[in-house]
């Protein structure tokens, strides 16, 4: 199902949560974890979902992923894991965008109940994304016990990027289902599935979900598209990731809690660091011009050198800086 509606502003805000499973142990539980931010207590349910060494590819260049990931192997009933907001989402008049990176393992279909995955966001009504029993193979979106079903097909090892978007109102809160969406680009004019006969009312927790072999990655939960489909690291706006870019990261190093992407805050979490310097430089070369994503090669083994160059570079302009002033010379689915 193919929905148009009005495009949100463009405008970048602060997330409101966001979680890239940058947690130690791999290969150890995910239940107990509670890094990133904008969530009341730590991961808690099932535990059968581990950490994974790294992040999943990226879906659609050039999506921004840093951290690990987290996966399970098939199960055999159903089973779930979840973490609670610290705000709820569902104020009337505003809408909340919600995004993740998720992608089948091991056998498909294997598992209970057919092997159906997917990540929910649960309160009065659950809202879920992912693989059905009955679907196909498909990927859906179900709220309550509505679905609607998209035709991009669940390949094992093959990761999609998912952007919901729900508006509360008065009455019915219309959920609509990006699959694939372009990071950076502005908000798609069509859902590729949604839902909008329905009363959401408020969502309070977050859930990895169901029997089947699954791993999600990147969940960014924000009040606008660009917020959790960042805009990467073209800081300067101007179509491509270039020499200019590292630029504006060097004297946005150390803005911490309020920086935007023109600070070079890459990953879109309020903050410049090295993190957002490893995506630069993942991403180095990147024309950006719409219709025409393109990359150079990776660049090599020099990343760490560069980095602590550009680190220390920014340190000393810094210092420079501040001893200027101190002399006076500077003013479900199942």
């Amino acid at each position: 199902m193919s929905t148009s509606f009005g495009r949100q502003s463009f405008a970048i805000a602060a997330l409101i949560a966001h979680d890239d499973f940058a947690y130690v142990g791999v290969g150890s539980d995910l239940h107990g974890n509670g890094g990133g931010f904008g969530f009341a207590d730590s991961w808690s349910g099932n535990t059968s979902y581990n950490i994974a060494s790294g992040s999943l590819n990226s879906p659609r260049d050039p999506l921004p992923l840093v951290g690990n990931s987290v996966s399970g192997v098939a199960y055999g009933d159903n089973r779930g894991i979840d973490r609670t907001l610290s705000v709820p989402l569902g104020v009337e008049g505003t809408s909340a965008y919600v995004s993740f990176v998720m992608q089948p393992q091991g056998i498909l279909n294997q598992g209970a109940y057919n092997g159906w995955f997917g990540l929910a966001l649960r309160g009065s009504t659950d809202i879920v994304v992912g693989m059905g029993s009955f679907s196909g193979n498909k990927y859906g979106l179900e709220v309550g016990f509505e679905q609607a079903l998209t035709s991009t097909i669940a390949v094992v090892g093959k990761p999609v990027f998912c952007v919901l978007r729900i508006d509360f109102t008065e009455g019915v809160d219309p959920v609509y289902l990006y699959m694939n969406p372009q990071p950076g680009a502005a908000e798609p004019s069509a859902a590729t599935a949604s839902l909008i006969n329905l009363n959401v009312n408020f969502v309070n927790r977050v859930s990895l979900t169901g029997p089947g072999g699954s791993a999600f990655d990147a969940i960014r939960i924000g009040t606008t598209f660009a917020d959790v489909a960042p805009a990467t690291s073209d800081f300067d706006g101007d179509g491509d990731v270039d020499g200019d870019d590292l630029a504006l990261w060097r004297t946005g190093f150390g803005t911490a809690g309020a920086a935007t992407a023109g600070d070079g805050d890459a990953d879109a979490d309020g903050n410049v660091d090295g993190r957002d310097f490893l995506i630069w430089q993942r991403q180095f070369g990147f024309d950006l011009t719409p219709g025409t994503i393109t990359a150079v090669p990776e660049p090599g083994r020099g990343g760490p050198l560069i980095l602590g160059l550009a680190i220390a570079g920014s340190a000393l302009r810094r210092r420079a800086g501040a001893r200027a002033y101190m002399d006076g010379r500077s003013g479900a689915l199942c």
